[in-house]
């Protein structure tokens, strides 16, 4: 048995990084950028006014005045500009170009205008409302670093930059594999000893919500049906995740068919409560990742394993969950010997601080507490419980 810690260092000197693809920018969402991109054009691309208003010299702007108008600027309008002579101001809009001599920009707000004349009662500082060219940033200057999950943010910025493709990885092929024989699809009639399926529809929400998509298969249990299974996904997809199968019952089939089909053990079992006999395996550049039947164990090892091993697949910087640190708002007990993983519910103080409610039914078989839980609460193993104001690391589920 390994301790989470351990676990996490050995997915990056296993996994295999996926293949690299071009990708148009819309597309790019949720991939992980694979070369560095930059600016085609400075940004702002040139010097625009920041506001609805009047420009006009440094000179003129020094001294409170009436000044003549003499021309109208729009955003978009792609015409020579004049330049500005002593005495004179123009009409501005939001983004329009500023011309060649311009020193200041005056908010509409803040003028009189008159038979087109425009007065001002303030001085104004020198370049004030106005958009720099180039004052972000330059050409050429790197905008998207290698190892970033792009978000709609990063979308913007690349886009506003110039930037109408990158190279991302491509997204991994996945396949849930649900064992048991007990194990029905929601709404199917049940009979004694059977039951609902929770992990089917846990996992591919999660992955779902991650940005992936998924097969869903369910196996039987037996060795034939769990080698035909592993066979066909170790042709055909990247990423294998099992449900249930991988502890010491007699019909726990999963590890020893894999490791018959070529699959080498990297871990079998981590030090965690719940999900300690949580399975880690590669064939060449195939992961099978296997979790215990139980779906409070599987969602940890979705949101932690599962995480990392995806980020691993892709190319992130930083692979894994990020965590976060908050307050325990009451006594939760600990475990001496595992870390225990806790699902919690998070709420923030008036000042900003992370809360952490504890919330009951913390088996892993138990699903209740999912309508609540929002976070998941890291407490290292130790004998003691952890008391109410105890600083710890929470991650969102």
């Amino acid at each position: 048995m390994i301790s989470l810690a351990e676990a996490f260092a050995l997915y990056p000197l296993h996994v295999r990084p996926l293949r690299t693809q071009p990708t148009p920018l819309p597309a790019a969402l949720g991939h992980v950028l694979r070369a560095p991109t930059q600016a085609r054009c400075d940004l702002p691309r040139f010097s625009q006014s920041a506001l609805d208003g009047y420009v006009l010299t440094n000179d003129d702007a020094a001294t409170p005045s009436t000044l003549t108008i003499t021309d109208s600027i729009a955003a978009g309008d792609t015409g020579e500009l004049r330049p500005l002579q002593n005495g004179e101001c123009q009409r501005i809009l939001t983004g329009a170009r500023v011309p060649p001599n311009a020193g200041v920009v005056i908010g509409q707000e803040h003028v009189s205008v008159a038979d087109s004349r425009m007065t001002f009662n303030q001085a104004l500082k020198p370049g004030a409302n106005i958009r720099w060219q180039g004052e972000e940033l330059r050409e050429n200057t790197t905008i998207g670093k290698t190892g970033q999950r792009l978000t709609p943010g990063h979308l913007a910025s690349l886009s506003a930059a110039g930037i109408n493709e990158v190279v991302v990885t491509r997204m991994p092929r996945i396949r849930v594999l649900v064992s048991g024989d007990e194990v029905k699809t929601a709404g199917t009639p049940l009979l004694d000893g059977q039951i609902w399926d929770a992990n089917g529809p846990l996992a591919l929400a999660w992955l779902h919500e991650q940005g992936y998509e998924a097969d869903l298969q369910y196996i039987g249990d037996t060795r034939e049906a769990v080698a035909d299974a592993l066979t066909a996904a170790l042709a055909e997809v990247d990423l294998i995740i099992t449900t249930g199968g991988v502890s010491v019952g007699d019909k726990d089939y999963i590890i020893p068919v894999a490791e018959s089909l070529g699959v080498e053990r990297m871990f079998w079992r981590v030090a965690q409560k719940p999900g300690k006999p949580l399975y880690f395996g590669q064939r060449g550049d195939r992961t099978l990742m296997g979790l215990p039947g139980n779906p409070g164990a599987v969602l940890i090892g979705l949101a932690l394993h599962v995480r990392a091993v995806l980020d691993v697949m892709e190319g992130a910087a930083t692979p894994g969950a990020v965590f976060y640190s908050g307050v325990l708002t009451q006594d939760v007990q600990a475990d001496a010997k595992r870390d225990c993983l806790h699902r919690m519910h998070l709420e923030f103080s008036d000042d900003g601080r992370a809360q952490l409610q504890s919330l009951p039914n913390q088996d892993s078989h138990m699903l209740s507490n999912l309508a609540k839980a929002d976070v998941l609460v890291h407490l290292p193993a130790k004998a003691e419980a952890y008391a109410a104001g105890s600083i710890v690391r929470w991650t969102r589920l």
